[in-house]
């Protein structure tokens, strides 16, 4: 009998297969799926194609029947449900009756904690989410401000608080994470937002920040470059370079976006790469479909081919522990 783990593990071994001998043969469904609730956010944060307004998708949130669909679907071979992507997930007016659907699969969301209040809370706490990842980018409001615009330092820090007071209170609750998303403007408060993240019991990670346009990467570097994901060759930033063949990912996961298309790639933001639509076909029918298998053979043979993957920073360090 199959189960998350051993397909996860074949998984794993068709992409060995294909890689180093040429054999194509169709992966199981992939053991991790990101699905996007929704495409909406209340900030304007200037590196995000959704708080840009750079997002040229509608926006809009994901149908709870579509969602439900997809978790059928998925169930008994997904390992972890990533249930966010361009949008802040927790905007969704049913968010807690998605998630619940997708409970028994590890289920993720990242918010930028802006929706931490009592009931919230109470209803994070039992709503089977394994992990919640909460955006937390400085310890002061001008620090915090540069970056999460529209964001109040205040009620994030507060919520957060909140938070873990009411999962003193439940025996088994999700993991929180609080993530630091790195630049040059708040280097300089990582060591304080992992102490207030200590003081909360939760986890801290670093997360090396990407910019829309490369171009503009120069101004938001940290002066620690071993922390960046682009480099200055000759007068130029450039993003860090990635393998010429081959990734893991088009084996294991895939994205949903919130009006049910396909795409191969978290890089995709404006799914120009679609595979399929599962309002008209099943997920099974797309992942193993032959415009799939065609994308994947492409990646193995020459990822530069593919606009999506010449910035992919695929085994670069991204994330560190403060």
């Amino acid at each position: 009998m199959t189960t998350p783990f051993t397909n996860a593990i074949y998984s794993i071994l068709t992409y060995g297969l294909a890689r180093h001998t040429g054999i194509y043969t169709r992966p199981p469904l992939p053991p991790a799926v990101s699905i996007e609730l929704s495409t909406c956010c209340n900030l304007s944060c200037p590196e995000c194609v959704t708080g840009s307004d750079t997002l040229t998708r509608e926006k809009e949130y994901m149908d709870p029947v579509l969602a439900a669909r997809l978790a059928s679907e998925i169930s008994g071979n997904a390992l972890s449900a990533w249930l966010y992507w361009q949008g802040e997930p927790m905007l969704h007016p049913q968010f807690f009756e998605i998630v619940r659907l997708f409970r028994g699969m590890n289920p993720v969301i990242s918010t930028n904690g802006h929706f931490l209040h009592s009931a919230n809370c109470h209803n994070l706490a039992t709503s089977g989410l394994k992990r919640i990842i909460i955006s937390y980018d400085g310890v002061t409001p001008e620090t915090y401000s540069i970056y999460r615009r529209g964001g109040d330092h205040a009620e994030v820090k507060q919520g957060i608080v909140r938070l873990a007071e009411t999962f003193k209170k439940y025996t088994s609750p999700p993991v929180v994470e609080l993530q630091f998303l790195l630049g040059s403007h708040n280097e300089h408060e990582v060591a304080g937002a992992a102490r207030f993240a200590r003081s909360v019991n939760a986890r801290f990670s670093v997360k090396s920040m990407q910019v829309l346009n490369p171009e503009r990467a120069e101004r938001w570097m940290p002066v620690r470059s071993s922390r960046a994901r682009y480099e200055v060759q000759a007068d130029r930033v450039t993003g860090c370079r990635a393998p010429e063949r081959g990734c893991l990912r088009m084996w294991t996961t895939a994205v949903v976006t919130v009006d049910g298309d396909v795409v191969p790639c978290c890089f995709d933001k404006n799914a120009t790469h679609v595979m399929g639509n599962v309002k008209k076909q099943t997920f099974s029918e797309i992942w193993h479909g032959d415009r799939y298998m065609a994308f994947r053979k492409q990646v193995l043979l020459r990822r530069s081919s593919i606009d999506i993957c010449r910035d992919c920073p695929q085994g670069t360090r991204l994330r560190f522990r403060s």
